[in-house]
């Protein structure tokens, strides 16, 4: 896996998410797992999955975490990951 292609199509994706979504919109996501598939630059098709959940507990912030892999079994077991907080004041 191309980790400088991977990274920035993870930048990428986080940033588009924290557009997306509101704090309420993201609280009815709890527990749930999407996966997206995004093609690179160099024709490689990168997985990633994002999940949310309760950083400390509920009616608090919340962790949206982003993993990146390339479908590789190494990469499928390690991926590239980030996260971010979304806290109730926005």
């Amino acid at each position: 896996m191309d980790k400088r292609e991977a990274q920035q199509l993870l930048d990428e994706f986080l940033a588009a998410l924290r557009e997306r979504f509101t704090y309420g919109d993201w609280e009815k996501l709890v527990g749930e797992t999407e996966v997206v598939e995004r093609q690179g630059p160099s024709g490689v098709a990168y997985q990633m999955e994002w999940n949310v959940f309760w950083d400390k507990g509920p009616g608090g912030n919340l962790r949206i975490l982003v993993s990146i892999d390339d479908g590789s079994l190494v990469r499928s077991m390690v991926p590239l990951n980030a996260s971010f907080l979304v806290s109730p004041g926005g």
